[in-house]
């Protein structure tokens, strides 16, 4: 099939499309919309974006109700321009924004939505995101849900939140990442216990409740690391953050390249993933992280939340937090002994390939393959 896959980032760095187009590019001619090429594909377009201080004045176009011009910037335009000439078998557009450029360029092609979040809801802590774009986020999902085939997510709550709003034809891919089949859990040294958290930074996230956990542990027994990756919405955050964690024993990593993370991350004892449910995607969070800590054969200390908890419980890989507060957090990790951050690391070893994207992967290219074979009929 000619299959096109149209994405906001770097196709190499976003591990969710590019999951994807590893799965597709040797059996289908694959061409890729996005803001940098994977390498894998047949074809690619540059999709590109407005800098941060324009796009800060386009978004009052929303506030009077300019869905359309917003919409079709210059950027949308050229891709469609470019592609006007080619009909595609199938088109999978990552989150809704993308979707009606992806329904024009698909023609009578069916579309499938990747949707990272619950679009309605995406920062609904925000009161700048709830006064300027809230709206527009809704009239896409009301306008264009309905014209595209299937919608692919990430979490079970948020399957459910599609369905029951829009009544769409939903499934499940979570963000698992690759199975990292040489990795054997790190020797614990009992004299420094190390913990991680990596990811996006993100004020709704509270990562301040990391720093603040550091003033409840013995600084000389635990170290926390933070490889934060930043953008120029985020950076006064992150400065805030390096600040308040002066005299902690924090230490701030250079981000690593993604196919990275999960080597990098086995020297560390702790993946600490510590979410407050301030949004409605953070409240059915099931991060890529999560799956790359459990590659990376750590033992998960985690929040009271939704989705990561029933992973953590059935599988025995780490410690849920009795509240989301910084305090029960350290009295959490002070207070397991060593032997179970040893089994907890062990039964992420024990578990790392069962919670890996293997069946996710395959669940993926059983739907796409689904396609190919109505073509036939």
């Amino acid at each position: 099939m000619k299959i096109l896959i149209i994405a906001y980032p770097s196709l190499k760095k976003d591990p969710r499309p590019y999951r994807q187009i590893k799965n597709l590019y040797k059996k289908h001619e694959l061409h890729c919309v996005g803001d940098s090429e994977s390498g894998l594909e047949f074809s690619f377009y540059k999709l590109g974006k407005y800098k941060f201080y324009i796009e800060i004045f386009r978004i009052f176009l929303l506030k009077f109700g300019l869905y359309e011009f917003y919409y079709w910037d210059k950027f949308k335009k050229k891709i469609l321009n470019s592609l006007k000439n080619q009909d595609f078998d199938l088109v999978v557009a990552h989150e809704i924004r993308l979707v009606p450029l992806a329904l024009k360029i698909a023609k009578n092609a069916p579309v499938i939505l990747d949707a990272h979040e619950y679009s309605p809801k995406n920062f609904d802590d925000s009161w700048l995101w709830r006064f300027f774009i809230k709206k527009y986020y809704t009239k896409l999902c009301v306008d264009n849900l309905p014209k595209v085939d299937k919608v692919l997510t990430v979490s079970p709550g948020i399957v459910d939140a599609y369905v029951k709003n829009f009544n769409t034809q939903t499934v499940l891919i979570k963000n698992a990442c690759d199975y990292a089949a040489n990795l054997i859990p790190s020797k614990l040294d009992p004299d420094l216990i190390k913990i991680i958290h990596h990811g996006n930074v993100s004020s709704s996230r509270k990562l301040e409740l990391l720093i603040e956990m550091m003033k409840y542990l013995d600084n000389k027994k635990f170290q926390l690391n933070l490889m934060l990756v930043s953008g120029a919405s985020t950076n006064l955050y992150l400065k805030k953050l390096k600040y308040q964690a002066k005299n902690l024993n924090i230490v701030f990593l250079n981000p690593v390249k993604r196919e990275e993370i999960v080597p990098f991350c086995n020297q560390f004892d702790i993946g600490v993933i510590f979410l407050p449910p301030t949004n409605f995607n953070l409240k059915y969070c099931l991060a890529n992280k999560f799956f790359e800590m459990i590659q990376s054969r750590l033992a998960m200390a985690i929040g009271p939340d939704i989705e990561m908890s029933k992973y953590v419980k059935k599988y025995e890989i780490g410690m849920i937090a009795k509240d989301w507060s910084a305090f029960s957090l350290a009295n959490m990790i002070r207070s397991t002994p060593l032997s179970k951050l040893i089994y907890y690391k062990d039964q992420s070893n024990k578990y790392a390939k069962d919670l890996s994207s293997i069946n996710d992967n395959l669940n993926f290219i059983e739907l796409i393959n689904s396609y190919k074979n109505a073509q036939k009929i």
